[in-house]
């Protein structure tokens, strides 16, 4: 199993022939810390939250994480294919430090899968943040692409015990989630 605090960003490429809607590689376009006004929210039957975002703004390129309420951490992906525009189903995981316990009348939990279905060539974003108290785990939490079995990309953040303000890399840039 990968752990520490870089992360390894997967960029496969593979000589047998490739159907629709597989994924032939994932690269990481920017990582780190973001800001973000959530929408919705959806919790699954595990207790996990999962949560609807808009005005997602990329505020500093790290993968050190202050554990403070409500600072999103993650990255944003571009997913490749043989047609651009094809639709591929994707599965975006992530692994907690130590075992979690969302839901007190559920098993415990090591990592957490949901699936989507992205457009090839859009780039699209996942993440993480803090929300519920059971999330207040320090420790390497990754981040992963996923299809058929594969890790596509992959990035690990060490959460820290601190509710500092992240610094700052910049000016913010922000961009629109579908």
């Amino acid at each position: 199993m990968r752990r520490g605090a870089l992360a390894l960003c997967g960029v496969l490429a593979f000589a047998a022939p490739v159907a629709a809607g597989e994924v032939t590689s994932v690269e990481i376009v920017e990582y780190g810390l973001y800001t973000a006004d959530v929408t919705g929210q959806l919790r699954d039957a595990n207790g996990v939250i999962s949560n609807t975002v808009e005005n997602l703004c990329h505020i500093a390129t790290t993968t050190t994480v202050p554990m403070r309420a409500g600072l999103h951490f993650g990255f944003r992906y571009r997913v490749d294919g043989p047609v651009p525009g094809d639709t591929a189903q994707v599965t975006l995981a992530i692994r907690f430090p130590s075992t979690v316990r969302p839901n007190p009348s559920v098993a415990p939990l090591t990592e957490h899968e949901r699936s989507t279905i992205l457009a090839v060539g859009a780039v699209s974003y996942t993440g993480y943040s803090f929300d519920q108290a059971w999330e207040f785990v320090p420790g390497t939490w990754t981040l992963e692409v996923r299809q058929g079995g594969r890790t596509l990309a992959a990035k690990s953040f060490t959460v820290i015990d601190s509710d500092e303000p992240p610094a700052s890399s910049g000016a913010a840039s922000c961009f629109k989630v579908s």
